[in-house]
């Protein structure tokens, strides 16, 4: 098989934040594998260099550093393999580069991608098969002025969404006002997840802080501070559930949080645990834990979110709304704003929605196909 990796990019419908970020949405790598007979599998990494584990103990990676450890690494360990064998290509992977879970994580979609279509069957149904028939979508609403926020939350309800992922922690009081505006607005039916980011400092502070947007009417705080200590001191002191995200990359990551009883649900990105043999791993262990999970990530493209998907339906422990994205191409989404990040897809048709959740994919592979011009024109190398 072959494998290329090479960066594209989407146009945003609004300006989309999140504590700490510094860069924008919608720029990606696109990984294409291609089997000797003729099968394409498809694979994506949205990479972020200013985003890790809690005190640095995961890295940041780029663009660049994804397209060239694969060009250069992981590409040519790979080659002859066959692509249905993608727990060897995991074994293999993790022998020649360290981390760089990303370009691991494109790798791993774009495999299963193939190897669905080699046997004619959906990437869900290679995980086990479906334990639902829908994910449902929690919108984000990124950091904005507070009543650009409402604004959106409220649409994206009306929009059929009952979950929103509300991003804060750089100012508390503008969180916890936001809360109660949207609690007040949207009644008691709608879940509100505040993500701090790790933002809310540690100790009695970030605890402090909780029980004030408890107060408010959130449902739930995803990451309040930072560190397996902190987190634990607001877990076992919070009336709401609290969730970890940057605490929890990996399998390893999974048996701490949980051994510490630092969070109370787990937010899976399949990128932070290197593709979907790790993140089945992270679910699995939540399950058997009795620990609910969400699947996550940095709002990807048609072909992440696809991977997403497949994720969810096939993980009984994936149960939280998905921060996912719903793709559809240019004029074709099915909502104004309920996961409408960007313009423009590189799928040729949207995904199916009802009330909100997106539907199985049910094509072999990840069930969508890529439009080869139009990721052709969003395509984005030096």
């Amino acid at each position: 098989m072959s494998i290329e990796a090479f960066p594209f990019s989407l146009p945003t419908r609004r300006d989309f934040r999140w504590a700490g970020m510094l860069g924008q949405l919608g720029s990606f790598v696109a990984v294409r594998i291609a089997t000797e007979g003729g099968v394409v599998g498809y694979g994506e990494a949205t990479p972020l260099p200013d985003w890790g584990g809690d005190f640095g103990r995961h890295a940041g990676e780029t663009i660049g550093t994804v397209i060239n450890i694969i060009r250069t690494v992981i590409g040519p360990a790979l080659v002859g393999q066959d692509v249905t064998a993608v727990t060897r290509a995991a074994q293999i992977m993790d022998r020649v580069a360290v981390g760089n879970v990303y370009a691991k994580c494109a790798v791993s979609i774009a495999l299963h991608d193939a190897w669905g279509k080699t046997v004619g069957l959906p990437v869900y149904k290679l995980l086990g098969g479906a334990v639902r028939d829908s994910v449902p979508v929690a919108h984000m609403v990124g950091l904005m002025p507070e009543a650009d926020a409402l604004e959106e939350a409220v649409l994206a309800v009306e929009d059929g969404v009952e979950c929103l992922q509300i991003k804060g922690g750089t100012d508390a009081e503008r969180d916890i006002r936001l809360i109660g505006a949207l609690r007040q607005r949207l009644g008691t039916d709608i879940t509100l997840r505040l993500d701090a980011n790790q933002g809310y400092d540690h100790g009695k502070s970030a605890l402090a802080i909780v029980r004030r947007l408890v107060d408010a009417g959130v449902s739930l705080v995803e990451q309040p501070t930072e560190g397996l200590r902190y987190m634990a001191e607001v877990t076992g002191a919070s009336a709401v559930p609290i969730v970890a995200d940057e605490s929890c990359w990996d399998l390893n990551d999974a048996i701490d949080v949980l051994g510490a009883r630092a969070a109370d649900c787990i937010s899976i990105y399949l990128a932070k645990a290197g593709g979907f043999s790790g993140a089945c791993k992270v679910a699995d262990l939540a399950e058997a834990s009795l620990v609910r999970c969400d699947v996550n990530g940095s709002i990807e493209s048609a072909i992440g979110t696809a991977a997403n998907v497949h994720f969810a339906l096939a993980r009984p422990s994936v149960s939280l709304g998905a921060v996912i994205a719903i793709s559809a191409p240019a004029g074709m989404h099915p909502y104004r704003v309920a996961g409408h990040y960007y313009d423009d897809d590189i799928l040729t048709e949207p995904m199916l929605t009802r009330n909100g959740s997106i539907l199985a994919l049910d094509a072999p592979g990840l069930g969508i196909t890529i439009d080869e011009d139009k990721l052709a024109a969003f395509r984005c190398d030096d």
